[in-house]
């Protein structure tokens, strides 16, 4: 009879660290949007190499399910361009699942983010829960290189 409970303790124990292990993911803190999740950024050029736009994922892995908003917000300083973003979502994994967040910048965006100082991408869960981090230094160089 003990052996059964000890048995059923450890199985209880397992089962609950693994939801915390969850929510702790779910819930993480970051410095910057790149620490927190995947992105990728790319410049869109016209035919005579100038830029016309941008184009930005970021893909963000969750145990809860929620999906992302549609609705996020790009901050060049203090300039905020709330845009509508493409958002997709799969399983990442046996009990994970990935939001694909896809947005096109235009092009009254690209001069903001090459004199930015900062830029912070904001976006949100349907379960309430707000994503707002700024590019590391070496991201947001990057992004201006490609918008140049």
């Amino acid at each position: 009879m003990k052996k059964a409970i000890a048995i059923l303790l450890i199985i209880v124990a397992a089962f609950l660290g693994t939801l915390l292990y969850f929510r702790a993911h779910d819930t993480r803190t970051a410095d910057s949007l790149s620490a927190y999740a995947r992105i990728e950024f790319t410049g869109l050029r016209g035919s005579d190499g100038s830029a016309t736009s941008a184009h930005f994922t970021v893909w963000d892995t969750r145990y809860d399910g929620a999906k992302a908003d549609s609705k996020v917000t790009l901050v060049t300083d203090d300039k905020e361009w709330p845009l509508i973003a493409s958002v997709k979502q799969k399983n990442a994994g046996a009990f994970q699942k990935e939001n694909e967040i896809s947005v096109f910048l235009p092009a009254a965006t690209l001069d903001d983010i090459k004199a930015a100082k900062t830029i912070r991408f904001r976006y949100s869960y349907k379960d309430g829960q707000t994503v707002d981090l700024p590019l590391n230094d070496a991201d947001l160089a990057y992004w201006k290189g490609q918008v140049e």
